[in-house]
């Protein structure tokens, strides 16, 4: 799973101390310093073009361009007796 850690601010124009933490990409709560793991392919592309943020893992999300979209709809008799197989041959617990 990628990683996103904000980098924070140190002072504000004003001279101020920065903020502890920020909410960004749909909502979600970075605290400074800290990573966060995000599954969203759009979040973490738009962390690696932001300077404040630093990327763990970049590659390791669940909708990555080219990844196998799951299948919809109820699967096919010969998914179902390849399954069933697959479960029969694994040796219970004992």
């Amino acid at each position: 799973m990628a990683k996103l850690t904000w980098l924070g601010e140190d002072e504000l124009h004003n001279g101020g101390a920065g903020p502890s933490f920020t909410t960004a990409f749909d909502g979600v709560k970075f605290p400074k310093g800290e990573a966060v793991e995000v599954r969203i392919h759009a979040h973490v592309q738009k962390a690696l073009n932001n300077p404040f943020f630093e990327v763990e893992n970049a590659d390791d999300v669940d909708d990555a361009p080219g990844a196998p979209k799951p299948k919809r709809g109820r699967p096919s008799n010969a998914e179902r007796a390849a399954k069933a197989e697959a479960e029969a041959s694994v040796d219970p617990v004992v």
